[in-house]
């Protein structure tokens, strides 16, 4: 049975501004971005992939470098025997001011400019369908009524978000029914940055490869690519990591403990060293510590930063309630103390417990320390 190989990749976002790491991290993320697909593109060459499937946001805004423009340009050049698709998503829109008329595309890449279409391709008798936006929203499916059925292998790449509801959404709400009906052999999906694993509706394989490499602390874990073989009904693809380093949140609860060498070493602990050297990591603390131990979250980042490649620490603790001890004497932290411990025991509901912990904590921290940084809560 006739089968070829694929590459599916999406969400790229070349020049994205990495907003939540520093200025150093942020220029590094960004040339790392290009390490990361010139990965993929050698991945390419190596595997002799017959068709490369880019499913949207390639680039990220309209602030793009011509540097970047050169090496993109360069980059596929470097894969001239690969057949490349690219379908534009919401944040590279096919437009006149669009980056894709900016940038010579070796013969190689097809550009998908509006509503879907179907390209042949002759030496793998494939065809090969996409679509693109062509403004920032899309508020009807661009599967609504169609249909590809053939006797051939049948592919597509479209950026879209599956919808599960009548509203739909703003960005080519596809839904399930479509992609059954569609009578594709395997649609290459992109928009959501998570690997979603290769699914299937009636005949019809489709699958999120998510973004190759991670942009911040809502992209956690690890990012690729889906690499493997499809024939006439039958798909073979698997996830194939890419990222260079990731953006990772863990949880470490430091209950009981005093002042910050003894925080610090608790973190240090909790992570391996060739992890901390190499990923992000937002760390957030939890647990009751001392309400004479006010945390200041710039002080363990500054301690933390040389044992980490980049970290950022949030504190979610709370004031270990010692009512008795709090509450003895007629000072304004004893009468604060009383009057938190009564609104605690009066609290009706878990999330309004929160509520006033957290408020005992604020002002045992003004108490103390005589002011408090609101952006720390």
């Amino acid at each position: 049975m006739k089968k070829i190989k694929i590459l599916h990749s999406a969400d790229l976002h070349f020049d994205t501004p990495f907003k939540e790491v520093g200025e150093k991290q942020r220029k590094f993320s960004k040339e790392e971005l290009k390490e990361v697909f010139m990965k993929i593109i050698y991945f390419c060459k190596e595997k002799s992939v017959d068709i490369f499937l880019l499913a949207g946001d390639i680039f990220d805004n309209f602030t793009l470098s011509k540097d970047t423009l050169y090496f993109i340009e360069k980059a596929f050049e470097e894969i001239k025997d690969t057949k490349v698709f690219i379908s534009p998503g919401n944040h590279d829109p096919y437009m006149n001011t669009s980056f894709y008329k900016l940038i010579k595309w070796p013969e190689n890449v097809h550009i998908f400019t509006s509503k879907i279409e179907k390209v042949y391709v002759d030496d793998l008798d494939v065809n090969v369908w996409g679509g693109a936006f062509v403004d920032k929203y899309v508020r009807r499916s661009m599967l609504d009524g169609f249909d590809g059925n053939s006797d051939k292998i049948n592919l597509m790449v479209l950026h879209g978000e599956i919808s599960s509801s009548s509203e739909g959404n703003e960005y080519n709400p596809i839904t399930l029914s479509e992609i059954r009906e569609s009578g594709m052999d395997y649609i290459a999906l992109g928009h959501r940055h998570g690997f979603s694993g290769i699914n299937k509706e009636g005949y019809t394989y489709y699958a999120y490869s998510g973004n190759p490499q991670g942009r911040g602390f809502d992209e956690l874990g690890d990012k690729g690519i889906i690499y493997g073989f499809i024939s006439k009904g039958i798909v073979d693809l698997q996830f194939i990591k890419t990222s260079k380093r990731n953006y990772e949140e863990i949880k470490i609860d430091i209950s009981n403990s005093f002042g910050y060498e003894e925080v610090k070493n608790i973190i240090l602990t909790s992570i391996e060293e060739k992890e901390r050297q190499k990923n992000l990591y937002k760390i957030i603390l939890h647990g009751e510590i001392s309400g004479d131990f006010n945390i200041d979250e710039r002080i363990l980042d500054e301690k933390l930063n040389s044992h980490f490649y980049y970290c950022k620490i949030v504190d979610k603790t709370s004031v270990k309630l010692n009512i008795e001890e709090l509450s003895r004497g007629y000072s304004v932290k004893a009468i604060f103390a009383k009057k938190i411990q009564k609104m605690l025991e009066e609290s009706s509901t878990e999330e309004e417990r929160e509520v006033i912990k957290m408020a005992f904590k604020i002002g045992m921290s003004s108490l103390t320390e005589g002011e408090v940084n609101m952006d720390d809560y």
